[in-house]
Order: structure tokens, then C-alpha cells, then sequence
């Protein structure tokens, strides 16, 4: 008898039912907050590598005669893109030109480096010669920081889970 007035007063008390409200709420709400942290560097992400991009179209085209190649313009790329980890490998470039009578563009599957070192489709890096039009396309493998997040689900991705930040310029070569 005593025992059970003491289990059954135990079972009225109401000192924990905060904690269980907390139980319930808080994992959603820490949920809810690594989604948008995760969001917000992969936005920060994409929009340093196009203005990253940008800046080194526009030192492409207003450096008469210049020739650069493919891993010069990566790194001048990555220079400016500090916060893609391991950028002089996750980033693939393409520079081609584009026929000014039918105006085709490239297949708009974006190409990017896989982790296996296989690049789908191929890439092209061609410099064009004097008023071709140019378009350079530039993609860069990057993991994301909360593997648990979740986020991302539609965003393109490799078979190892990288997802693939896409930037695009198209640009004129200027005569010397």
C-alpha cells in the first residue's frame, strides 16, 4: 500500500513536463537551423565562384593578346574563392567557343570533376581567336558541411554525394 501511494503521487507530479515539451520541439528546431546554416554557405559558396568567374572573364577580355590557360585561370579563380575547400581540384573549367551563325550552345549538362577523376562530358578549352564569342563555364565539386542536413536533395550531385556549384560567362575576345 505504501508503495503504491508513493508510485502513484510520483506519476501526478508535473516538474518534467517542460523537459518533454523540449524533447518534442528541440530537434526540429536544431533541424531548422542546420538547414539554413547549410543553405547559407552553399549560396555563399555560389556566389563567390560567379563573382570569382566574373573577375577573371573581365581579365580575360580586357588583357589584349593575353593566352591564358586552363589552370592559370583556375587559379586566379580560386584565388578569389576562398571558401570552396580544395579548389584547385574541385574546380573544372570549359572555355569554348560559340558559332555566331546558329548561336548553339554546348549541351547544358554541366560537366564537373568527379571524385573519380572521370569528367562527363568531356571539357573543351579552347581560346578563340580575335571577335569570337566565348563562353566559359566553370563547376566546382563541393561536400556538404552537415552530411546529416539532408539538404539538397534535387541539387546535383556525383555518385559520392559532392554537390556541383555551376557558374557561367559568355564574352567577346577583343582585337589587339
Amino acid at each position: 500500500m505504501w508503495g503504491q501511494a508513493i508510485i502513484k503521487r510520483y506519476l501526478k507530479r508535473q516538474e518534467g513536463s517542460a523537459t518533454v515539451e523540449f524533447v518534442i520541439v528541440f530537434p526540429i528546431i536544431l533541424l531548422l537551423f542546420i538547414a539554413a546554416f547549410e543553405t547559407s554557405m552553399l549560396l555563399t559558396r555560389q556566389v563567390l565562384l560567379e563573382r570569382s568567374l566574373d573577375s577573371a572573364v573581365r581579365h580575360l577580355r580586357l588583357t589584349a593578346g593575353v593566352s591564358a590557360t586552363h589552370d592559370q585561370i583556375r587559379t586566379n579563380i580560386c584565388a578569389n574563392t576562398l571558401v570552396i575547400p580544395d579548389c584547385e581540384n574541385a574546380l573544372l573549367l570549359d572555355l569554348r567557343t560559340i558559332d555566331q551563325t546558329s548561336y548553339a550552345l554546348p549541351d547544358y549538362h554541366v560537366m564537373c570533376v568527379d571524385r573519380t577523376g572521370v569528367v562527363n562530358p568531356a571539357n573543351e578549352f579552347d581560346g578563340g581567336a580575335q571577335n569570337e564569342l566565348m563562353l566559359i563555364r566553370a563547376c566546382a565539386a563541393v561536400d556538404r558541411i552537415l552530411p546529416i542536413s539532408g539538404l539538397g536533395l534535387d541539387l546535383t550531385r556525383d555518385d559520392t554525394g559532392a554537390i556541383h556549384l555551376t557558374a557561367a560567362s559568355v564574352f567577346v575576345n577583343e582585337p589587339e
